[in-house]
Order: structure tokens, then sequence, then C-alpha cells
């Protein structure tokens, strides 16, 4: 992981002083009318969402598809708006072993695999910048969202080194020390804007859930609500307070497909003895239907997957999510797929008797293997499994930085509400796009491969929403995206497999490089 940090950060170091930043100029400030107040600079601040970032990594068409882009576009400002623009093939994960990096998932032969190589490895990462056309723009980008940015990140970091975790993102965003090794705050405080749109804090507990669960990556509400008070203390500064702040508050982890994609498909009700039928997931074919492996019509016999948590791992709290990564291993090796012994246990203490299990068991695993898949006996780990109570603790943890984002906000700032967005996203539809992965609605699906991060069609949808807050509150009239435009961003592909590694670049900035 270090070594990869040390040939960015000097690959990075040769950019920007071979090519030397010019001195930045000091924009005239004059008096501003409310109704002309975000019309006349406007600024992003962010994570991943912001950034553009999508199907696991970062090229300039996903960036000319991020909401900013597209309010900036329906500003009249596309030709004038500034982001790191990376070129193709566009930068998402790295292999520390072999040097090698890679651009965002593509799909080929119905398959999600990892993006196309990026020349030059890991060195040549920075050329993608310097490709882009403004590495050496004498001033801040005007999005400066940062794939992996939690919100401490915003006020503290300053290179890929001094995030929360080894981040190279931050080095292409911020081009410091050329702007005085300043954060992403600091650096929207040096652009003078009159409005700053601000969507921090998913990251504070979406690492959580991409890890299957783990509570320990939540941050502590304390810090949360102390990092988000700062936060709006530092923006409020700019222009001596003459600027308008627009914030988005963080939807449910649970509501994306890298989490849920299977909820509604492979669960079914299994009689686990002392505890009576459960809702758990359970074996399924190539067409994501769970198989009744009961050779009487009259009645179902379904299989539990076999799991390392959850009632399946004598815990009781049962397994709710299965997460995007295990649909990967599942079709590749068979991981959860109950193996002769393992499901001749399961019918023992459903109470059939040891022979006529251990025969069911066998005629089970042959028309497992007979329907393509491999019983393999290995329990899914925790990592790739979200439990009851771990769900809970997720939502709960949204529904404090929720809380603490309102608080501060009052009545004073707007707050775009994309935690309900998303529900409905999810639930019901929204403006004829769906949650769905790209497997089961790739003509509607408003996510992009990766199952975390919106397609195009999704960031359309997002900056409708600060759009019409903006609209409500300044009186303005900006025109919205036509969202209808960007559907199909994945149709005709017929995609219905992903490989082990680009089920992992889904979550690699959440992790060192």
């Amino acid at each position: 992981m270090k070594t990869f940090m040390k040939f960015l950060l000097l690959a990075t170091m040769l950019v920007f002083t071979a090519c030397q930043i010019e001195e930045p100029t000091q924009p005239t400030i004059t008096t501003i009318q409310p109704q002309t107040l975000p019309l006349s600079k406007m600024v992003f601040v962010g994570n991943s969402l912001t950034a553009g970032y999508q199907s696991g990594g970062l090229v300039e068409d996903f960036q000319r598809h991020s909401y900013p882009y597209f309010i900036a576009q329906q500003m009249g400002r596309a030709s004038t708006i500034q982001m790191p623009w990376l070129a193709a093939p566009g930068f998402g994960s790295a292999n520390t072993q072999t040097g090698e990096a890679f651009g965002p998932l593509k799909y080929e032969n119905g398959q999600i695999l990892p993006g196309d190589p990026v020349p030059g490895g890991i060195a040549g990462i920075s050329n993608l910048l310097v490709q882009g056309g403004n590495a050496t723009l004498s001033r801040p980008y005007d999005n400066l969202g940062v794939p992996g940015a939690k919100l401490h990140d915003v006020l503290t970091a300053y290179d890929a080194t001094t995030a929360s975790s080894v981040n190279p993102f931050f080095n292409l965003v911020l081009r410091n020390p050329n702007f005085g090794n300043t954060t992403q705050v600091q650096q929207a405080q040096l652009l003078a804007p009159t409005l700053v749109a601000l969507w921090v804090g998913n990251n504070d507990v979406l690492g959580a859930a991409l890890a299957g669960g783990n509570l320990s990556l939540i941050t502590p509400v304390a810090d949360f609500q102390a990092d988000y008070i700062r936060l709006i203390q530092e923006i409020a500064k700019i222009r001596d307070g003459n600027v308008g702040i627009v914030l988005a508050n963080i939807p449910n982890v649970t509501d994306i497909p890298y989490v849920n994609l299977l909820d509604n498909l492979i669960y079914r009700d299994v009689p686990v003895p002392g505890v009576g039928l459960v809702k758990l997931p359970v074996v399924f074919g190539p067409t994501f239907q769970p198989v009744d492996f009961d050779p009487d019509p009259t009645s179902v016999l379904y299989l539990p997957l076999l799991t390392a948590e959850g009632i399946m791992g004598g815990q009781a709290s049962p397994v709710k999510h299965v997460l995007l990564p295990f649909l990967s291993q599942y079709q590749a090796t068979g991981l959860g797929v109950p193996d002769s012994t393992a499901i001749a246990d399961l019918l023992i203490g459903a109470g059939y008797p040891a022979p006529i299990a251990a025969g069911l068991a066998q005629q089970a695993v042959q028309g497992m293997i007979a329907a393509g898949l491999t019983p393999s006996g290995v329990p899914i780990p925790g990592s790739l499994t979200i439990t009851a109570d771990e769900e809970a603790g997720m939502l709960a943890a949204v529904t404090a930085f929720n809380q603490v984002i309102a608080g501060i906000a009052g009545a004073k700032i707007p707050v775009v509400d994309m935690n309900t967005a998303l529900n409905q996203l999810n639930t019901s539809g929204l403006d004829g796009y769906s949650g769905k992965f790209v497997f089961f609605d790739p003509a509607n699906t408003a996510f992009s491969l990766d199952g975390v991060h919106p397609n195009n069609g999704g960031n359309a949808i997002m900056a409708n929403l600060f759009i019409d807050k903006i609209n409500q509150v300044l009186g303005l009239a900006i025109p919205k995206v036509n969202t209808a435009a960007y559907k199909g961003q994945y149709l005709g592909k017929n995609i219905t497999g992903i490989s082990p590694e680009a089920a992992l670049q889904a979550r690699a900035i959440f992790t060192d490089f």
C-alpha cells in the first residue's frame, strides 16, 4: 500500500513541478443581489458522489455527467466549470504488488470486469490529469469532491497521506503543495464563491456497510457533530458571510444495490430448530430464483446458504443482506452453497431421520451440480453479509447524522433530503428510474456498475434535487435536467455476472490503496 503512495507522490510532484502553476489572481468582489447569488460563482464540496465517480472509478466522461456538471450546465456555466478532468481510461483501482492501475469497471460478454489498464500503471495515474487539460489551472477546481473523503478529511486532509486512509484522489483534486497544503474547505475559501453546495458525511457510515456491517468503522456521533459545526463555520467565513450554502443529508446505506440487490429474490422462510420459521437467504439458480430441492411436488425444501454470522452462524440476529461481492464468488466458486455434510446436518436439525437426511443430501448435491452450482460447503464470511442487528446500528447512525445536519442547518440553511429521495428510488422508483442493480433493470436503473454510485441518469436526478432546492429558497428558475435523456445507459448489454475482482473494486476507495 505504501509503495503505491511513493510512486504516486513522486509522479505527482514531477508533473506539477515540471508544469509550473501560474500565480492565481484575486477575483473582483462586487455587491450581489440575492436573486443572482448562485449564478455568480458556485463551488461543490463533497466525496465520490460529488466528484462524479461511478462504476468504481473516475474518468472525464463520468465527470461530465456528475450532478455538479449538470447543475453548471443548467446554469449556463458548463463551459467554465473546472474539475480535475481525468483522461481515459480513468482511475479506479490499483495493484500494489504488480504496479498496475485500472480505470472504472466495464462490461464484456455479459460480465462486469475490472477496467482498462492505466498506461504506465501506478506511476502513470497523474498523467491522466495532465492529459485532461487543466492540471496547471492557476486556482482550485470548482468541483472539490474527493472520492473516499470522510467529513473530517474535508477539514484536515490536504494530500493522499493526510487523509483518514491513504487516498491518491486527494493529490489529483487538491494538487498540493501548489496551494499551500490547503484542504477542500480551505480551497473553497480561496475561490470566494457566492454559493457552496456541500454534501458530505456519507462515507462516515457507508464504509461500515461495504465492509459487511462493521460498526467500528462508523464515525462517533459526537465527532461528526463537532466536525460538521466546524465545517459550516469555515464555509460561512467565505466573503465575510456573504455566501449561500445548500446542504444535502445522508441516505440510508442499505438503500443501494451493493447491499440489497438480492433481498427480494433469494429470501425464503426456512424452519430453524428451536426458533421456527425465519426468512433467510437460500440456494438459488442462474436466474436468481430459489431452488426447491424437495422431490415431492406437494411440498418445498429450500436450503439456506451457509453464513459465518447470523442464525446459520449460531447468532440470534439473522442475515438481512448478502453483499455484491458474495454474488461474484457464489457464481465463481459456490461460496455459501452447502455440501452434503452441511445439508444432512440441516435436515437432521429440521427433524429428518439421519438415513433419510443423508439420502436427500446426496440428491440435493447431485441436483446442484446438474444445475451448474458448486456445493463448496464454505460459509459466507461476515465481511460479505449484514445482520439485522448490524443494519439497525448503521441506520441509527444515519438517523443521528441527519439529525445533526438538520439541527445545525436550522431554518437558515436549506437541506436537500437525499435520504427520502433514495428511499423512494429504492422502494417505488423516482422520475422513471429504479434503484435495482443493472442485472435486473438495465433500462431503468439509476445506479452504475458498482452498485453504490449513481450512473448518468442517477446524477441527473440528484442535480434536479439540488436545483429544486436552490430555486425554492432563492426564488430562481434554473431549468431542470431532462432525466429521460440519460436512461438506458446499459440497455441491451445483458449483464448477468460480475468477476470477484470487479466486485471488490466497488469498495476500493474505502481501503488504503
